[in-house]
């Protein structure tokens, strides 16, 4: 029971953790070097008030980065988005076409169990090494934060506020690593997938930053999973916004499932 999810968490699990684990000592670091960031925070704020700055960064460029609250959520969520792109589309697509690559998916699928559980254990091991992100975040978020006190005694971090960021992270693996199985199933080859996976992905990142560049065009971020549930929306807003924790989870689940029915129904020519 459940042999192909625990032999995935096996199997090369060092470098699945090992952007998890380059978060985490990121974080580390800009807590290192905050005491001499904020000595020109003033100036650096002035450059944030500039609107290409602002339609790049989205709500987080409302944080406050004269404080250290503001200036981590900056720091970490913003190379976050890029790190989930990148990861959304490169990981997800090849847990299928690797197989039909290596001409080893009819050995992979001899296990007695359906082809739609199969595709499910397998994603189930990049979804559970995918909760070490908000872990790693929280953790040194936490530390930091501590390490900080002797140098700037005002440091603070609402940690309640920053659980609920980090789950934006692992959700937004989730919806958009979905959507690139769904992909990967549909087309069955891995150079196909990857690059609508990427256009798709790309575009809807890219959507969310041109719709916030002016109001006449503020419409096309509503149709961007980003959008929804960022950690800037979260910061800005003060809490957990179920609303938008539904669309993206929602989202993710279709594309999770649709995929999981595409997997098993169609025949697998390769």
């Amino acid at each position: 029971m459940l042999n192909v999810y625990f032999k995935g968490l096996t199997k090369k699990w060092k470098s699945i953790i090992t952007p998890a684990l380059i978060i985490g000592l990121y974080v580390i670091m800009i807590a290192g070097i905050w005491p001499a960031l904020k000595d020109q925070a003033e100036a650096f704020q002035f450059i944030l008030d500039n609107p290409i700055y602002q339609s790049i960064l989205g709500n987080l460029a409302g944080s406050m980065f004269t404080t250290w609250e503001g200036a981590f959520y900056l720091y970490i969520f913003v190379w976050l988005e890029m790190v989930i792109v990148f990861i959304t589309i490169f990981t997800p697509t090849r847990l299928v076409t690797n197989e039909i690559d290596k001409k080893t998916l009819d050995v992979a699928l001899s296990y007695p169990i359906p082809r739609w559980r199969y595709l499910l254990e397998k994603y189930s091991v990049f979804l559970t090494y995918n909760l070490l992100y908000p872990i790693f975040i929280l953790i040194a978020g936490y530390f930091g934060t501590l390490a900080l006190r002797p140098f700037d005694p005002a440091a603070s971090m609402n940690y309640t506020l920053l659980f609920v960021a980090s789950i934006s992270v692992w959700l937004y693996l989730f919806a958009l690593g979905s959507l690139s199985i769904l992909v990967s199933t549909i087309f069955l080859d891995s150079r196909k997938s990857l690059a609508v996976a990427g256009s798709l992905i790309v575009g809807m990142y890219l959507l969310v930053r041109i719709g916030s560049a002016a109001e006449s065009i503020n419409f096309l971020q509503y149709i961007s999973i980003f959008h929804y549930f960022s950690a800037g929306n979260i910061m800005e807003n003060g809490g957990f916004l179920v609303g938008e924790f539904f669309i993206v989870f929602g989202f993710g689940l279709v594309c999770l499932i649709a995929a999981l029915w595409i997997f098993q129904k169609r025949e697998l020519t390769y």
